[in-house]
């Protein structure tokens, strides 16, 4: 399966990230991490995220990018959204991984999905596009 190469991932969101400094327009990054998917399932942990990928590849838009940077960050390049946007996004993705942990475990999962979230030009949130950026460079 593959869910997307961090190389060319990382790529595409600088150029989306230096097309929006140009015209003074929003782009929305979602990092989602999966770690805790291990402690959940161990084994089974890789082809939980491959099915969550694929799932969340499926319900976003075109314009839209999905990768799995490193072992287990699943990350959302949103172009043209500003960060309401995202943060509508954003909770729409954490029931969706919450629903598929819920049917792939076969038990609830009451646990928080860790997410964090950056737009451009808002500058809101703990870490800027390009502070992401330079961790995605390292893990791929």
């Amino acid at each position: 399966m593959n869910m997307g190469n961090g190389k060319p991932f990382v790529k595409s969101v600088d150029l989306e990230l230096k097309r929006a400094e140009r015209y003074r327009i929003f782009v929305s990054l979602i990092v989602l991490d999966l770690a805790f998917v291990d402690a959940l399932l161990g084994d089974e942990s890789r082809r939980l995220i491959e099915t969550i990928f694929v799932r969340v590849r499926a319900g976003i838009r075109e314009i839209d990018n999905a990768a799995v940077v490193g072992c287990h960050k699943l990350v959302l390049l949103l172009p043209e959204t500003p960060r309401q946007g995202a943060e509508l996004a954003a909770r729409r993705l954490r029931d969706t991984v919450r629903s598929i942990l819920t049917e792939q475990a076969d038990r609830f999962v009451d646990q928080m999905v860790p997410l964090e979230m950056a737009s451009y030009p808002d500058t809101a949130g703990a870490k800027t596009i390009r502070e992401f950026l330079g961790e995605f460079a390292e893990a791929s």
